[in-house]
């Protein structure tokens, strides 16, 4: 006989029936659908540029300038050795930036997991006992357990032994097909969590920097104020002794010293308040390093003579250009994005789902023929879930995700205005106190002037030694404002640095050039 009719022949498919290969198309043209929006860069039109650089401000010491921004180790500009080793530090000790590497590491860690949901999942089972079933159960009832006699002269059958064993080895799986994109727009919102961390992390890290810097020329000018009254407080003394003696030979009344006496207490109680200053700098400078209170005293303890010197020009670039440099800003645009793929994940809830699974192993009643070929099983399906009756659930969340969009999406236009005005009015801070600076430099330079003339005056003995010593008095005052107004202006331009975006721009323009703009 024909061997070829002998074999059996595959049933015929009905027409109109899919063929496997049409089918797997199907599931791949439906796996290619991903529900919700499709997240889009958000546009803000920026000012053209900052109204405190409308007209040259040929009046400062310190130009800010609408050249390009770098702001690549920006604190190098006071040039002090001390304070680029403290911010190197920070950088790395401070646990607050430590905590905000972690929740970077946190949220990859979250992309993992949702990058596993699209994918087959694997387990492997083993199972080996046991069991005593009911004698007066269903299944003993099934297997004649409860029959109490058999026919005419025939013996009852003997009861089944209650007792069972069952082993079994092998494997389970699952895939649930990513036919409406539930698991593609997980991974894209965990992607933006990701990017918020780490734009997280630039904000603090620009904070970390801006305090540090702030904090040491604050403790300078502490250092630098103290030196001033502790010169006030001596002459202070030398003109009370004077009056004093005066007194005593009937050349200046009682009350004149008493007087003297009310000055020199004055410039002494100036010092507690600004030892007070000083240790809270230093102990804020070792806690921003993570050290311990008074580790950094020996380190910073005699202070510079000299004014702070401010760069000569400050590139400030564009408002526009704060869009894709301020990580605040960058992190409201991840955030948006999340947002958008969550409503998406949303709307991919009301649609079906369907899971593919098997299993498949040895199995056996005895553990000596576990490993038969005959012990073998399999099994497999696919599971199709639709969502009938939910009570609402499902439009509610979908309700939630849609409003937490527009909420991100407020979130980023007020981050983007927030950054426009902070820069603006640090820029504003900047010239005005360079003015204020310069008016009490100016203010300094004439109570020296009047200073040297009284002396001049008082060695040709047209006035006293108390005259002079007023003029002194009257300098230390000018030189304490002049050394305030010099912080003043440092400090602000720690501010305008920290409004542009710090050095947090050599991530941004590496973004950039994979992103585009």
């Amino acid at each position: 006989m024909d061997t070829d009719l002998a074999r059996p022949r595959a049933p015929a498919r009905p027409r109109g029936t899919p063929s496997r290969a049409g089918a797997l198309a199907c599931a791949a043209l439906l796996g290619g659908c991903v529900m919700g929006p499709n997240f889009e860069r958000p546009h803000a039109t920026p000012p053209p540029s900052y109204d405190s650089l409308a007209g040259a401000p040929a009046d400062l010491a310190s130009k800010p300038l609408a050249t390009p921004y770098d702001g690549a180790r920006w604190w190098s500009v006071f040039r002090d050795p001390v304070l680029d080793g403290l911010v190197d530090e920070a950088r790395r000790q401070n646990l607050d930036l430590q905590a905000a590497a972690l929740r970077i590491e946190e949220a990859r860690a979250q992309l993992g997991a949702a990058a596993a949901q699209g994918r087959p999942s694997v387990s492997g089972m083993g199972l080996g006992g046991r069991q005593r079933s009911s004698r007066n159960g269903f299944l003993s009832g099934l297997a004649g357990g409860g029959q109490q006699g058999g026919g005419a002269g025939t013996a009852a059958p003997p009861a089944p032994s209650p007792y069972s064993d069952l082993f079994q080895i092998g494997f389970d799986a699952t895939w649930e097909l990513d036919l409406w994109g539930k698991a593609r727009r997980g991974v894209e919102a965990a992607k933006a969590g990701v990017e918020s961390a780490e734009q997280a992390r630039g904000s603090a890290l620009i904070s970390l920097t801006a305090e540090v810097a702030r904090t040491y020329l604050q403790l300078r000018g502490a250092q630098r104020q103290r030196a001033i009254v502790e010169a006030d407080v001596a002459d202070a003394r030398h003109r009370l002794e004077l009056t004093e003696s005066r007194s005593r030979n009937g050349f200046a009344a009682n009350a004149d010293a008493v007087l003297q006496q009310a000055q020199l207490s004055s410039s002494e109680a100036q010092l507690p308040p600004i030892d007070q200053q000083v240790a809270q700098a230093m102990n804020g400078l070792a806690l921003l390093l993570a050290l311990p209170p008074g580790a950094l005293a020996q380190r910073l303890g005699p202070a510079p003579t000299a004014d702070v010197a401010l760069p000569p020009a400050v590139p400030v670039g564009l408002p526009g250009d704060l869009l894709r440099r301020r990580p605040d800003v960058l992190k409201a645009e991840a955030d948006l994005h999340a947002a958008t793929a969550k409503l998406g994940q949303a709307k991919a809830q009301l649609f079906p789902s369907i899971t593919l699974g098997g299993a498949g192993g040895l199995q056996s009643v005895h553990a000596s023929s576990l490993t038969d070929w005959a012990s073998r099983f399999w099994i497999g399906g696919a599971q199709v879930s639709i969502p009938v009756f939910e009570g609402g659930k499902l439009k509610a969340q979908i309700r939630t995700a849609d409003v937490q969009l527009k909420e991100a999406a407020l979130a980023w236009r007020g981050t983007v205005l927030s950054a426009y005005h902070d820069a603006d009015n640090a820029l504003e801070a900047y010239a005005d106190e360079q003015r204020h600076a310069a008016a009490l430099a100016k203010a300094l330079a004439d109570a020296r002037r009047s200073d040297a003339l009284m002396r001049s005056r008082q060695r040709s003995g047209f006035v006293s030694m108390i005259e002079v010593l007023d003029a002194q008095r009257r300098v230390h005052q000018a030189e304490q404002q002049a050394l305030q107004g010099n912080v003043a202006a440092a400090t602000d331009l720690v501010a305008l640095y920290k409004a542009l975006g710090g050095d947090w721009d050599e991530d941004a323009a590496a973004r950039l050039a994979t992103t585009g703009p």
